[in-house]
Formats: C-alpha cells, sequence, structure tokens
C-alpha cells in the first residue's frame, strides 16, 4: 500500500458523492464536480491504491441468516489481553474486536443465527479460549443506528459469518454481493464474464436487490486517514421513560457511529468516534452525558481495533 495522500477539497467531495451513490459513473462525477473524466479516474485510483477509501456493497448481515446481535464485555487473565483479542478476532461470528479501557478488556460485537446459537457462542467458543476469565453479555434488543461510513481499512476483516441462501436470495445473488463486497464499482459486464451470466441478468438482480434493501452501495473511508484519531463505546443509563428520547438526540450526532439498544444495566451502548482523545472526553462529559434524559455514561475507550467486518451492517 503507497503512503495515504493528503485529502484535499476535490478528494472529499468525490468521498462524499460515492457516500450518496458508490455505482455513480466517473463521467457523472466528472459532471457534478466540474473537473475531467480522467481526473476524477485518477484521484479515485489514488485513493484506493493508499487505503483511504473503499467502494462496497454494505450488506444486511440479517437476511443470511444471522438475526441476533450481541455485545461480549471480556475480561482477560494470565495472557496477553493482545494474544486474546487476535484469538477472537479468528472467530467468523465476531464482526468486531477491540481492547480498551475501563472495566473490560475487550468489546466483542457477536453475530448469532438464533437466541441458541448466541448461547453456544458465549457458553463455548468465546469462553474456552486462553485467557478469557470472565465474559458479560450485552443483547442487542434493536439497532438504532449503524453508521457504516467509516472503517479501519488497514485492519484485516478477518473471517466472516457464512452468507447462506434465503427465500429471496439465491447462489446467483450471493456470488454477485460476494464480488461488490471487495469492488462495487466494477462493472455489470464484469460480474457477468466472472459468473458467466449475462450483463441484463446482473443488471436486474442488482437493481432488484437494491430495492428491497439487501444492501447499499457506497463508498467506505480510513478513519486514520481521515483524521479520526479516537473512539470509545460509550455505555448509557437513562432516566425512565426517556431511552427513545436519548436515542433519537444522539443519532442525530455525526460523531456517533452507532447506537444500540441493549438488555443489560445499560439502556443503550453508543460508538463515538472524535480527532483525539481529548475531544472524545470532551464530547462525552460535556455533550453525551449532559444530553436530556442521561442518567449516566460509563465509557470504554478503544486502545486497538483487532478486527472491523465493515461490509456487514444492519441497514436502518
Amino acid at each position: 500500500m503507497s503512503a495515504r495522500p493528503e485529502l484535499d477539497q476535490l478528494d472529499r467531495a468525490l468521498i462524499e458523492h460515492l457516500r450518496r451513490d458508490g455505482r455513480i459513473g466517473n463521467r457523472a462525477l466528472a459532471a457534478e464536480l466540474n473537473v475531467n473524466e480522467v481526473t476524477v479516474a485518477a484521484r479515485l485510483r489514488r485513493l484506493e491504491d493508499a487505503g483511504v477509501m473503499r467502494v462496497v456493497a454494505i450488506t444486511d448481515m440479517r437476511l443470511f441468516g444471522h438475526r441476533e446481535f450481541a455485545f461480549a464485555m471480556i475480561n482477560v487473565s494470565g495472557r496477553s489481553a493482545f494474544s486474546v483479542a487476535a484469538e477472537l478476532a479468528r472467530l467468523p461470528e465476531a464482526i468486531g474486536v477491540t481492547i480498551c479501557t475501563g472495566r473490560y478488556d475487550i468489546i466483542v460485537a457477536v453475530l448469532g443465527r438464533d437466541h441458541l446459537h448466541l448461547a453456544e457462542l458465549f457458553g463455548s467458543s468465546l469462553a474456552k479460549v486462553k485467557g478469557v476469565s470472565a465474559i458479560h453479555g450485552s443483547m442487542a434488543l434493536d439497532v438504532l443506528k449503524y453508521d457504516s461510513k467509516w472503517s479501519l481499512l488497514g485492519v484485516d476483516p478477518g473471517t466472516m459469518p457464512e452468507a447462506q441462501p434465503s427465500d429471496t436470495i439465491d447462489q446467483t445473488d450471493l456470488a454477485i454481493i460476494e464480488r461488490l463486497q471487495l469492488n462495487a464499482r466494477r462493472s455489470n459486464r464484469q460480474i457477468a464474464a466472472d459468473l458467466g451470466v449475462s450483463e441484463g441478468t446482473i443488471r436486474v438482480r442488482i437493481k432488484r436487490m437494491l430495492a428491497d434493501r439487501v444492501f447499499r452501495i457506497q463508498a467506505v473511508s480510513d478513519i486514520v486517514a481521515s483524521g479520526v484519531g479516537a473512539h470509545a463505546f460509550v455505555g448509557i443509563k437513562a432516566a425512565p421513560g426517556k431511552v427513545d428520547d436519548v436515542a433519537k438526540a444522539l443519532a442525530k450526532r455525526d460523531d456517533v457511529a452507532q447506537i444500540t439498544r441493549v438488555l443489560d444495566g445499560f439502556d443503550l451502548i453508543a460508538v463515538l468516534l472524535a480527532g483525539d482523545r481529548a475531544s472524545l472526553i470532551t464530547s462525552i462529559l460535556d455533550d453525551i452525558a449532559m444530553t436530556p434524559g442521561v442518567r449516566s455514561t460509563e465509557t470504554f475507550d478503544g486502545v486497538d481495533t483487532l478486527k472491523h467486518t465493515y461490509a456487514w451492517t444492519w441497514i436502518v
């Protein structure tokens, strides 16, 4: 990977347009931004080669049999937290693994097919990893915001849960999705050649899956290259009857990337992004904690993220 370039106004404009429509053509981008098509192609190639941005199909994991979501809050003993986290990251059901400060050493975002599968993950798969001394489960009741425009593109997404055909998605659809998750700006003609079908078949299937909200095609930016230097999980307790109001207020904030309503000592778990740690803490203490209806907060400051499977999401 080449050195990451400094982003100028045109770079940021290109990324913003591709967040809204990842399949927009270079000619249309050039017309929108009043530059020539060759410049657009060169800029996009430079951003992708430098690991600043990728355009991928962000796919709703619930449509492939993974309908349950939970956070595993893990304490470590007798082994390095980094070694334990690296082993946890090899589990396909772990879509995010972050080492953090606070009363837990590692937070793992976990997918499950059903409650029984989650029970198996917590009782066996996670528990048997050497060094895991305790696991606290936080079950997701509802995902209220799941912003996929940021990622750690330099982190290996690792193994992912295997997608299964459903009543509406067959093997050909899965093959299309697999290619779009790697590079969603590949042409219909190229995908058709890969799969041995007609270009019209690819076009119709992509249009149908977009309409059915199976996935959305968008640019994903590297948070480090984009100036996001700190992140944290924030557990939030709300005053009685105020959970929905708090969630709606937080969802409007650009620095809140994710909000999940959970069955736990917390009412909500949020993921907060900031330019640096000082700004992060200021936002939590001066803004999040002072949001009307918030009773208390607890911060788990992200130290290192070993896995982030950014191509799978909840389309809210």
